[in-house]
C-alpha cells in the first residue's frame, strides 16, 4: 500500500469512526479534530469570498505587503514553472491577496472555487496548508488525504507564515500542486520565500523609519540657531545644518563632502584638539575662511565605536554676538535706573538732571565726581538709560574690588593661547559692553598699567586680548566715577593726565546732602516706601524725627541715610513708627523741656561726637579704611591714628552692613 493509500485509509477511519491512526502527525490530527467539529463533509464545498469593493480595499491596505511579496513569488515561480504549481499570498485572516501559476492548476483551483479574495482558513475549508500555517505559525506541508475536505485529496500543498518586526503574523506564502508533481524542495522554496519577504519588508520598513527619523533630525537641526558640522573617520563632512552655512557664508549642501581642514583655517590650539580628539566646551576661537575672520564660540565632541575607533566628529558653532548677548543677560549687564530714581528738587539736583539730558547722547566719556554715597552709581545708570545705547549692555567694572595683579586680565580678557591649560578664552570687559556702556567705578583706584590700557581703547577704538595679536573693534561709551580729588592725584603722579582729560570731556559733581538739605524729606520718604514693601507694613517717622534728620550733616550722604533707616526699621517690633529713640546718639541732641516751652540742649562732648561719627562711618563702609578716610575727608594716616586713640577696630565692622539697607536710591 502506497503512502497516499495509507493516508486515505486513515482519513476514512477518522471521518467514520473519529479515530486517529498512528501514521497521522499530531499537527494534522489536531487539525482534523477541529475541522470535524466545524465542517459537515456531507455539504458541498463552499468558499467565503470578499466582495469586489472589500477586496479592492484589502489590496489597497496591503499594498506594501503585496508589492514586496510579488517579486519574490515571481522568482519562486521561475524555479517551478510548467510543474502545474500555483503560488499563493494570503493575509493574516486567510484571504487570498495574490496568486500566480500554470494555467492548468489555476483552472483546476478555480473550478474548486479558489481565486483571489476567497478565504482559505481552516475554519471554512478544513485542514489545508495555508490555513494551518496561520494557526501553528510554523512552515507546514499537507499531502493528499491529509486535507480534511476530499476535494483537495489530489493536491499537495506547502505554506510558511510571514511575520513583522514585532513577531506578529501578517500573512503566509504557499503553493498548491498535484500530488504527482510535488517535490520536497517545494517546501524549502516556500519557507525561503516567506523568509525573504519578511526580510525585505523589515528592511524597507527600517529604511523608511530611518529616512523619516533622518528627515525629522534634519528638520530639527535646521531650526537650531547654532551651526552643526559632522564628519566621519576620514575627516569628510557628512552633515552641515543651515545655521553652519550661514556662519560660514556658504550653503550647507556645498559644504558636505569636503574635508574638515578645507573648510577654514584654524589656530594651532584648535587644530591639535581635532587631531587628538579632545573634547572642548564653549571655547572662543577665530576661523579664517576666504580671507575673512569669523569669531565664534565652539564645542567639539567625538563619538567612537565599540572598537574605540573614531566614528564621528561633531563641531557646534555659536555666533559670537549671540554668546555676548547671553553673557550680558546672565551677568545682569543692564541698567534699570533712571532720573526718576534720583529724588530731589533742589537747584543742585536740577543741574544734575539737565547735565544728564545734555550729555546722554554724546559719544564722549563722562566723569562723575562726588563724595561717597551721593548717588554716583545711580547717576551712571540714569545716563546710560537716557542715551541711545539704552538697549545695549551696561557693564560695571569695580576698580576697587579687583586685586591689582588680576585687573589687566579682567579688563582685557585673554585668548586660549594665553592660558592653554584652561582650554577656553575670556572676553574683555569692553567686548561684553559692546554697543552699550562700561562704568568704571572708583576709576582713581586703577593701577597705571590699567590706566594705559583704558586710554588706548579710548583713543584707538579696539582692544587686544592677552595672548592675541588680533584687534577687536569695540563700540562702548565709558562712564567713570571717583570720590577723590583728582587734581591732587594728578599732582602726585597717581593718574595719567591724558586719561583724565579723556574721561572728563563731560564732568559732573554729585552734590553732598549737606548742600541740598531740602531734598532730605524726599530721599527719606523714598527709602521708607522701599523698606515698607520689603517688611510688609508701612513705615512712618515720629514727631520731630524729620527735623533731626535735616539738621544732621550726613557725612555718608544717601548711603548713610539708607543704613540708618534700615537699622531703625529692625527695632520697631510690631508697629511702623520710627521715633527719636530708634536713632543713634550721634544723630541728635537729648532735649530738656522747660515750663515756658523753651528747650535747652544738652550738648555732647566733641570727642563723643567724633567717636560716634567714626563708628557710624566704619559701619557704613564695612570697615574699609580707605573708604572711611574719603567719607570723613581725612588722610589714611590721620584716620589710623584717631582709630588707635579711640580704641576702634575697623576690621570688626567688615560684615556689619544690614541686609535691609538698600543699595541704591
Amino acid at each position: 500500500m502506497t503512502h497516499q493509500e495509507h493516508l486515505t485509509s486513515a482519513w476514512k477511519i477518522f471521518t467514520e469512526q473519529h479515530s486517529i491512526q498512528a501514521e497521522i502527525s499530531p499537527i494534522i490530527a489536531n487539525s482534523w479534530r477541529r475541522s470535524w467539529s466545524q465542517i459537515d463533509l456531507n455539504q458541498p464545498l463552499k468558499f467565503s469570498r470578499l466582495s469586489t469593493e472589500h477586496f479592492l480595499a484589502t489590496q489597497i491596505s496591503n499594498f506594501d505587503f503585496i508589492s514586496i511579496a510579488r517579486p519574490v513569488m515571481e522568482d519562486a515561480y521561475q524555479c517551478i514553472e510548467n510543474s502545474e504549481t500555483a503560488i499563493f499570498l494570503i493575509n493574516s485572516a486567510g484571504y487570498v491577496l495574490d496568486l500566480l501559476g500554470d494555467q492548468n492548476i489555476l483552472k483546476t483551483l478555480s473550478q474548486l472555487g479558489i481565486e483571489q479574495g476567497v478565504l482559505l482558513s481552516e475554519e471554512k475549508i478544513g485542514t489545508n496548508a495555508l490555513g494551518l500555517t496561520l494557526i501553528e505559525q510554523i512552515p507546514i506541508q499537507v499531502f493528499g488525504a491529509e486535507h480534511y475536505r476530499p476535494e483537495f485529496h489530489n493536491l499537495a500543498a506547502a505554506a510558511a507564515p510571514i511575520f513583522d518586526l514585532s513577531s506578529q503574523t501578517i500573512g503566509a506564502l504557499g503553493l498548491f500542486t498535484p500530488i504527482k508533481n510535488y517535490h520536497q524542495h517545494s517546501f524549502g522554496l516556500i519557507a525561503m520565500g516567506a523568509h525573504t519577504i519578511e526580510g525585505q519588508r523589515q528592511s524597507d520598513k527600517l529604511l523608511a523609519e530611518q529616512n523619516s527619523q533622518l528627515a525629522e533630525l534634519n528638520s530639527i537641526l535646521s531650526l537650531i540657531t547654532n551651526g552643526i558640522l559632522v564628519w566621519n573617520s576620514d575627516d569628510i563632512l557628512i552633515h552641515a545644518n543651515a545655521a553652519a552655512g550661514t556662519i560660514l557664508e556658504q550653503s550647507a549642501q556645498s559644504l558636505v563632502g569636503k574635508r574638515v581642514d578645507e573648510l577654514f583655517s584654524i589656530s594651532p590650539f584648535f587644530a591639535q584638539a581635532i587631531h587628538q580628539h579632545e573634547t572642548l566646551n564653549d571655547v572662543e576661537i577665530s576661523l579664517t575662511r576666504n580671507e575673512r575672520t569669523i569669531n565664534c564660540v565652539v564645542s567639539l565632541y567625538f563619538i567612537f565605536n565599540y572598537k574605540n575607533a573614531l566614528q564621528w566628529g561633531i563641531l557646534i558653532l555659536k555666533p559670537e554676538k549671540d554668546i555676548r548677548r547671553l553673557v550680558q543677560h546672565q551677568i545682569g549687564a543692564n541698567a534699570d535706573l533712571t532720573l526718576d530714581d534720583i529724588p530731589g528738587d533742589s537747584i543742585q539736583m536740577q543741574r544734575v538732571r539737565n547735565f544728564v539730558r545734555s550729555a546722554a547722547d554724546a559719544g564722549a566719556s563722562i566723569l562723575i565726581r562726588g563724595e561717597g554715597g551721593t548717588g554716583k552709581n545711580v547717576l551712571a545708570n540714569a545716563i546710560h538709560n537716557a542715551s541711545q545705547r539704552r538697549e545695549g549692555p551696561f557693564v560695571i567694572f569695580s576698580c576697587l574690588s579687583i586685586p591689582n595683579e588680576l585687573i589687566i586680565n579682567e579688563l582685557l580678557g585673554y585668548d586660549e593661547n594665553f592660558a592653554p591649560s584652561r582650554l577656553r578664552s575670556q572676553p574683555s570687559k569692553f567686548e561684553l559692553a559692546q554697543g552699550g556702556s562700561i562704568f568704571f567705578q572708583d576709576v582713581d583706584a586703577l593701577p597705571l598699567e590699567a590706566q594705559s590700557v583704558l586710554l588706548n581703547v579710548l583713543e584707538l577704538g579696539f582692544v587686544h586680548r592677552l595672548g592675541s595679536q588680533r584687534p577687536i573693534d569695540v563700540d562702548v561709551r565709558v562712564i567713570a566715577s571717583t570720590s577723590v580729588k583728582m587734581e591732587t592725584l594728578l599732582a602726585q603722579g597717581g593718574f595719567l593726565p591724558s586719561l583724565y582729560y579723556r574721561l572728563s570731556t563731560f564732568a559732573i559733581t554729585t552734590p553732598p546732602l549737606r548742600e541740598r538739605n531740602r531734598d532730605i524729606p524726599l530721599i527719606v520718604n523714598r527709602i521708607l516706601q522701599r523698606l515698607s514693601r520689603q517688611l510688609g507694613y508701612a513705615l512712618n517717622l515720629g514727631e520731630d524725627v524729620m527735623d533731626v534728620l535735616k539738621r544732621y550733616p550726613w557725612p555718608g550722604n544717601v548711603r548713610e541715610i539708607e543704613s540708618l533707616l534700615g537699622r531703625a526699621a529692625t527695632q520697631l517690633g510690631t508697629h511702623g513708627n520710627i521715633e527719636l529713640k530708634h536713632l543713634p546718639n550721634s544723630l541728635h541732641y537729648v532735649n530738656q523741656i522747660l515750663p515756658d516751652g523753651q528747650s535747652v540742649p544738652t550738648i555732647q562732648s566733641l570727642k563723643t561726637v567724633e567717636k560716634e561719627t567714626i563708628l557710624h562711618t566704619a559701619h557704613l563702609c564695612r570697615g574699609n579704611v580707605t573708604q572711611m578716610a574719603r567719607a570723613l575727608g581725612l588722610s589714611r594716616t590721620t584716620l589710623w591714628r584717631r582709630l588707635k586713640e579711640l580704641d576702634i577696630q575697623a576690621k570688626d565692622y567688615r560684615q556689619s552692613h544690614h541686609p535691609l539697607a538698600p543699595k541704591k536710591v
